[in-house]
């Protein structure tokens, strides 16, 4: 791969007007609590991120189906209000957990917050992160690929019109300081780079890369990368472009290789709905993106 690298900076003159370091637009955050999985990492994201902005933050609980033994199986007559019960008493315990969990969290870091429950397979888990700004899930593990309720992820960014940051399932938390914008000038990208503003400015360092420039596109400018480059440096943001050939490597590898060259903490997105089936890459990236386990993802899908 031959890289090229170019350099975005502010207007001197102006620099201390254009750094907006309290954008107001993350006012709430939503994070989806699967009650299968371990959801201390995302929790404490989640915290951190509501903290550093101000958020308010929600858990959705989101209900799993109990496990059944053999016996409770065959359970026949009076026997089966005992296994309701039973069941009932074991997701109770469960929920107990979780939200014991988050309101540590939330204390811990003097966050508004409300929690949330519902049931099993739900079908109104994206109307919980339409009305928000920034909605926050697990990825599934890459063994487990449908994890999570009508694999949730997938759906989220299909269905609910709003920015959404997938967490690698064991992933350590930390703030973003450091993010990696994918770029290819198309509508999905440029919403999901307006939608992570308030990220971007808040960054030590963002880069802007454009893979395989020599195959321009309509949007990019006389030189691919630096026309978003000068937009998000206007805004604040301390920003390079590199620009890689992917010499015929999958353009997903080349995406996270680049991340953990960078040290991103968070790589930003934009997410394109392909012909009549729920089915979805990133751009015009491969799915190895989003069942990656290393990297927090951003990613946004424009309404049809």
């Amino acid at each position: 791969m031959n890289p090229s690298r170019a350099t975005a900076s502010p207007d001197t003159s102006i620099e201390d007007s254009l750094r907006r370091r309290d954008d107001p637009r993350i006012r709430e955050i939503v994070v989806f609590v699967d009650g299968r999985a371990e959801t201390a990492g995302i929790l404490e994201f989640a915290g951190l991120l509501a903290q550093e902005y101000g958020a308010h933050l929600t858990a959705v609980f989101m209900e799993p189906l109990p496990a059944s033994t053999p016996p409770e199986m065959f359970a026949r007559g009076e026997g089966i209000p005992q296994v309701i019960e039973a069941h009932q008493a074991q997701l109770k315990g469960i929920e107990a957990g979780h939200r014991a969990r988050f309101e540590g969290i939330v204390r811990r870091h003097g966050l508004p917050s409300e929690w949330r429950s519902l049931p099993y397979l739900s079908a109104d888990l994206a109307v919980h992160a339409v009305h928000a700004d920034l909605a926050v899930v697990a990825r599934p593990y890459p063994r487990d690929q449908t994890a999570g309720p009508l694999n949730l992820a997938e759906s989220l960014v299909l269905t609910s019109g709003r920015p959404v940051i997938m967490l690698p399932p064991s992933g350590t938390p930390s703030r973003v300081r450091r993010v990696l914008v994918g770029w290819n000038a198309g509508r999905e990208a440029v919403r999901a780079v307006a939608d992570a503003m308030p990220l971007l400015v808040r960054a030590d360092a963002v880069e802007v890369l454009v893979v395989d420039p020599e195959h321009r596109r309509a949007g990019h400018g006389e030189e691919p990368g630096a026309d978003i480059a000068r937009h998000l440096a206007r805004h604040g943001a301390q920003v390079d472009v590199r620009r890689l050939s992917s010499g015929g490597e999958d353009v997903g590898r080349v995406l996270l290789s680049q991340a953990a060259a960078f040290g991103a903490d968070l790589m930003v997105m934009g997410a394109a709905r392909h012909g009549r089936v729920e089915r979805w890459i990133l751009g015009s990236v491969s799915t190895e993106l989003m069942r990656d386990g290393r990297t927090s993802v951003l990613v946004y899908r424009p309404p049809e």
